[in-house]
């Protein structure tokens, strides 16, 4: 029995059909994984080594060294903040130390955050920075002074 449902499978095979070599499917491969699943767990990385023939260990340095794959359970709110030089120029970093204290005040209340933090190396948009996706939605010239409000729409910390 696959660990991956039918609708998985049929977007893996089409994507590993399309190339020359099974290998160079990997990214889209396990962007399907994460859009489904919302990560990519142990199991799916030996399903594609059983099912596909994608060599574990393959799928493992993918994973490791492409930061917008999550292998671990995310949080109902991804928070990814750009942390480039623009950005960083910009007040990133103050702005990111508030999430942060923001996630602590979560877990003092003695549960898991809704909210996790990624520093991203770019989002594409320095006309806006210092810049944030939550989840998938874009915000722009994020401070520290903006921030709680817009986390409030997303995970109110009262």
């Amino acid at each position: 029995m696959s660990i991956f449902s039918e609708t998985i499978r049929q977007k893996i095979a089409q994507h590993i059909d399309g190339y020359e070599s099974r290998r160079s499917a990997i990214l889209p491969v396990l962007h399907i994984i994460q859009d489904e699943d919302g990560w990519v767990k142990d199991e799916h990385i030996e399903g594609l080594e059983k099912e596909y023939g994608l060599a574990a260990v393959d799928v493992r340095e993918v994973l490791t060294f492409y930061s917008m794959y999550r292998t671990e359970k995310p949080a109902k709110f991804q928070v990814y903040f750009c942390d480039n030089m623009v950005c960083t120029i910009m007040g990133a970093n103050a702005t990111m130390d508030k999430i942060k204290k923001r996630i602590a005040a979560f877990e003092a209340k003695g549960g898991e955050s809704p909210l996790s933090l990624q520093g991203v190396p770019c989002l594409g948009v320095c006309d806006g920075a210092p810049a944030m996706l939550v989840n998938k939605e874009r915000h722009l010239r994020v401070t520290p002074e903006t921030v709680d409000k817009i986390l409030d729409q997303y995970a109110p910390l009262h």
